[in-house]
């Protein structure tokens, strides 16, 4: 059970009435097609709760259902829950940081539990160490010891720090530094964050706010590896490349001034570490830097990124709107996400994009046109980029088109307030011009910079997607980074003192369409996704509608990224090499199949031929569409024949 359910779950049981899910989506700060998701998982959760039930009341809400014994039980088993993540962590973070092997006893005492607790959390540490390529070594006789390369050691640190950090405000508060005072001097924290900033101007573009506390993080983790004697190892080549960068003598001037208040020696090699990250990390574009001219900025950038943007931007402007090609806002946005997307990737970096899933499910069409081109370029370029970058890129796609549907015009002034990248903030920016076309959105801002953009914009009101003091002197409303449909609400009731008003029944023509009742199968027996994929693209071929390749191109990108969109539904599809006549194949399963970690029961399988571009769109708006319409779901869960299914859309 992850943190959001649980918090769920304490709502519910806090309240003794129903709670609608716009309430609970605005609590827990994501949409509402999350919630109703995430309800559908608690429900078997509280299976081993039997009086227990989860009650739904249409245009009322939702309430826990059940007597007060079996409420309380389920309050003690959250708070032990709670108790075990903590747990968790001090022992992952005492594994990390032993000198040598420890023994279970030893862990089991000073974390004041048993050893087959230790035992058992030991199973999770194990599968959290796997993405790092760090192993838990259990050495006979000794005890416990975590060994791998330097710098994977040090990414997990990384992790492991940045997961005890309040992201709602990007810093560390009393609590968590107490957690991390034994492997984070909070005296060494606040000095390095210092020197950050003010390397920062020098830099081409500035910082993020949380690339500024990743890259403080990072350096004060390797201040305390260096003074446990550990050293990052890097080849000469590498290092020499890097010394010709200007990352590489920023890096330098800031272990100078390290060296002089820690007392500590760094070596270049680890110069050369603090460089790669200053390469890596997140950059912000503003609009400012249009007034040094275009051919300036463009000279700042890497040659490849821009090559590589152009190409991307005449890829999606073909399949999805061709005045994108002649939007300069994406082109110098995306070049310089990709400035520091190829510099991470060159290094070895990653990064971990917290919205992906969501903006899998939001824009799968998108994504898909992003994926096959990066999936192209991959070869040509010797990188392997993953899911959690190409999101991002989708973010900055799917802000232009939004800016090119709807021009921005009007009396009010409003400021966006971002700490993440340039393609989110340029996103919100986008996606509130869309919905707010009288608003004027006079920029966007960063907290670090914020009073003397207020200062000098001077806007009615601040849209936030990180809360902000509550002694702002601007009105501010705090949103997602995805800004979601609630969160629109909740703007126009602000702006406008508008009426929400009720969404008619969706229909689905697009997806209807392209249905034939001969490839409608009912209750399937499988009980994996491969069988699944496998029987619909048979049934695909025997029918006439693709070629014999079809099922195994599916299957391929299947494995690439998941095409599961939410609420029990996978739209998987092949190339349209392989296709003959576009078609929608459906199959409903007896039971839900994992789907790469997602339950999954309706599957609609699509070959895709269509050459118009607005067709295409609009059939992958309804298929996102009728994942959020529960009713119509539910409906074709209930379905008792073919002909019953197809006429609920």
């Amino acid at each position: 059970m992850i943190a959001r359910h649980k918090k769920m779950i304490k709502a519910l049981l806090d309240a003794n009435h129903y709670v609608s899910v716009t309430s609970l989506a605005d609590d827990l700060h994501c949409s509402e097609k999350t919630v109703r998701n995430d309800l559908k998982v608690l429900d078997q959760w509280l299976e081993r709760y039997p009086t227990l039930k989860i009650e739904r009341k249409p245009s009322v809400g939702v309430r826990l259902k059940g007597d007060d014994a079996a409420k309380e039980a389920l309050r003690r088993d959250l708070v032990h829950a709670r108790d075990d993540e903590e747990r968790q962590l001090q022992l992952l973070k005492r594994l990390l940081m032993a000198d040598k092997p420890i023994t279970m006893q030893q862990l089991a005492d000073q974390l004041y539990t048993s050893k087959s607790t230790i035992q058992y959390d030991l199973e999770d540490i194990d599968h959290w160490l796997r993405p790092f390529h760090l192993k838990l070594v259990r050495k006979p006789n000794l005890g416990l010891k975590i060994e791998g390369e330097e710098k994977n050691w040090r990414v997990a640190l990384s992790k492991l720090i940045e997961s005890l950090v309040d992201h709602a405000h990007y810093m560390l508060n009393e609590q968590q530094l107490k957690m991390v005072a034994d492997v984070l001097q909070p005296y060494e924290v606040a000095f390095i964050e210092k020197e950050v900033q003010e390397i920062e101007t020098a830099l081409p573009f500035p910082l993020t706010d949380e690339a500024i506390i990743s890259l403080t993080i990072h350096i004060a983790i390797a201040v305390k590896r260096m003074k446990q004697g550990y050293r990052i190892q890097m080849n000469t080549t590498q290092l020499n490349e890097l010394k010709q960068k200007k990352e590489y003598k920023l890096a330098e001037q800031l272990a100078r001034k390290i060296e002089m208040w820690l007392a500590i020696k760094i070596p270049p090699t680890e110069v050369g570490y603090i460089a790669l990250h200053l390469l890596g990390a997140r950059v912000r574009y503003d609009r400012v830097h249009l007034n040094e001219g275009v051919e300036k900025f463009f000279s700042k950038v890497d040659e490849e990124a821009l090559r590589v943007t152009r190409l991307l931007v005449e890829h999606v402007s073909n399949h999805i709107d061709n005045r994108l090609i002649h939007d300069q806002e994406l082109l110098l946005g995306l070049t310089i996400h990709l400035h520091s997307t190829m510099n991470r990737l060159r290094n070895g970096l990653s990064i971990t994009n917290p919205m992906l899933r969501e903006i899998k499910r939001m824009y799968p069409y998108l994504f898909e046109m992003v994926l096959s081109f990066i999936k192209q370029m991959e070869i040509e370029l010797q990188l392997t980029i993953p899911e959690d970058e190409i999101a991002y890129i989708v973010l900055h796609i799917q802000a232009a088109f939004e800016r090119i549907q709807h021009k921005q015009h009007g009396r009010k002034k409003v400021l966006i307030v971002c700490t993440t990248g340039s393609g989110t903030s340029r996103f919100v920016e986008a996606k509130f011009a869309t919905a707010f076309p009288e608003v004027d959105v006079v920029g966007i801002a960063s907290i670090s910079k914020l009073h003397e953009v207020i200062e000098e914009k001077k806007p009615d009101l601040l849209i936030s997607t990180v809360p902000l003091s509550t002694h702002a002197i601007v009105p501010t409303i705090t949103v997602s980074p995805l800004l979601r449909e609630h969160e629109l609400e909740m703007i126009k009731d602000r702006l406008f003192h508008w009426r929400k008003q009720q969404a008619e029944r969706k229909l689905y023509k697009a997806i209807k369409s392209l249905l034939d009742e001969q490839l409608i199968f009912l209750d399937l027996p499988f009980t994996n996704r491969e069988h699944v994929i496998g029987y619909l693209a048979e049934q695909l071929h025997a029918h006439g509608y693709v070629y014999e390749g079809y099922k195994q191109s599916a299957n391929d990108r299947e494995s690439i990224s998941s095409t599961y969109i939410g609420n029990e539904m996978a739209i998987p599809h092949g190339e349209v090499q392989f296709i003959r006549k576009s078609v929608i194949a459906v199959g409903r399963l007896h039971a839900p199949v994992d789907w790469d970690g997602d339950r999954v029961r309706l599957v609609f399988m699509i070959a895709n031929g269509m050459q118009e571009k607005e067709r295409i769109q609009k059939l992958f708006q309804e298929l996102v569409d009728l994942s959020e319409d529960e009713e119509t779901i539910k409906q074709l869960k209930q379905a008792r024949t073919v002909n019953q299914f197809y006429q609920c859309l």
